[in-house]
């Protein structure tokens, strides 16, 4: 009987509990289908952009590659021997004369030496006049001379050489340049081989330096490649010249080396480095907006807008291959077929899957010709 009853109140509030929790997930139930329908009486997340529909068309094609700023007259002049410093009449960066006088380290026993050696000089060519007015006479022999004219080379020989030693010890600027900086200082002692100071020619020519893979073409004396600063990578380009060719393939790299020439309105410093465009023929290509284009990670993509019904379209992301750019103009080389819809400005809002509307870009000038068109009380 006891079991009986326990049995009976369990089922009650089993029952009890299945009831409740019945109640519970309807009334869950009717909250999130309410809530469904709240959502659903909203519009659907949407962008306006502006498009247009892409076209193929013969384009040129273009191999990049890294190039170097070469000045064609550069040296850093360094000390052939060693002696201490009298006077300093460069400053840094300052622009020197062909023949000035830079750096004078002390020649003060030199010449003390070099005088003495040409007035030795001088009194061995007396010697030899009159040795050799002597010999017409026969009054001396030729071996007498002989000697005579010895001695004289030798003399001369000594002045050349003390002469050559004051040369090394005073460091003349040997073309037209910008002098680099320095800490040079009277007083100073250097030894040989020491730097003294970078020179750079002043000229409106640049030499061009780069590599080129053979696999990606190859150029000849004469022909024109387009130079761009790396930190202006796609602004307006300059035309250089290739004025040397290497003879051999790089053994480690498998590239060949060019010198290519620029006639530049302001000077480029040596060693900057710049982006070298060689054409490569020309091929169909699709030419967008640099505004369509958009680079992450993965690589380069454009939106391509799907039409659906009414006037509204859906955004698909589209990968593309680049071919290059010009000003404000992109150039695709693959990823995009003619015919489709392409987002341009604006495309950065567009996500993939994304409702889009596409807008008509306003004419400001249009605008607001017909704004001042209109008269006051309108």
């Amino acid at each position: 009987m006891d079991r009986t009853m326990n049995a009976r109140r369990w089922l009650i509030t089993l029952a009890a509990c299945v009831v409740i929790f019945a109640v519970l997930a309807g009334y869950k139930f009717l909250q999130i289908k309410a809530a469904i329908a709240f959502g659903e009486s909203f519009p659907e997340p949407s962008e306006s952009v502006e498009a247009m529909v892409v076209d193929s068309q013969l384009a040129r094609t273009y191999v990049t590659t890294i190039g170097e700023i070469v000045a064609p007259q550069s040296i850093e002049l360094r000390t052939e021997v060693e002696g201490r410093i009298t006077a300093v009449n460069v400053k840094s960066g300052e622009v020197v004369k062909q023949g000035d006088i830079l750096l004078q380290l002390d020649i003060s026993e030199e010449a003390a030496r070099l005088k003495a050696a040409q007035a030795r000089a001088r009194l061995a060519g007396l010697e030899l006049e009159r040795f050799t007015r002597l010999l017409a006479s026969k009054t001396v022999s030729e071996d007498q001379v002989d000697k005579a004219r010895a001695e004289f080379d030798i003399a001369r020989a000594t002045v050349a050489e003390l002469e050559a030693i004051i040369a090394k010890k005073t460091l003349q600027a040997p073309f037209d340049a910008v002098a680099g900086l320095h800490q040079l200082e009277a007083g100073e002692f250097l030894q040989s081989n020491t730097p003294v100071v970078m020179l750079v020619g002043i000229s409106d020519v640049v030499w061009v330096d780069f590599d080129l893979s053979i696999s990606q073409g190859s150029l000849e004396l004469g022909d024109e490649v387009e130079v761009i600063l790396a930190g202006n990578r796609w602004g307006t380009p300059l035309l250089a010249t290739i004025i040397a060719i290497e003879p051999v393939v790089s053994a480690t790299s498998r590239n060949r080396h060019y010198r290519a020439k620029i006639t530049v309105d302001s000077p480029l410093p040596p060693n900057t480095v710049v982006n070298i465009r060689v054409p490569a023929g020309q091929e169909n290509q699709v030419q967008l907006p640099a505004t369509a284009i958009i680079r992450d990670e993965l690589g380069a993509y454009v939106f391509v807008l799907d039409a659906e019904a009414g006037d509204s379209y859906r955004a698909r992301r589209q990968s593309v291959t680049l071919g290059g750019q010009e000003g404000d103009t992109a150039f695709v080389r693959s990823g995009l077929q003619p015919g489709d819809l392409v987002a341009t400005h604006g495309a950065f809002k567009l996500r993939h899957g994304l409702h889009t509307y596409i807008r008509e870009r306003t004419d400001p000038t249009k605008r607001k010709a017909s704004q001042t068109s209109q008269q006051p009380g309108e």
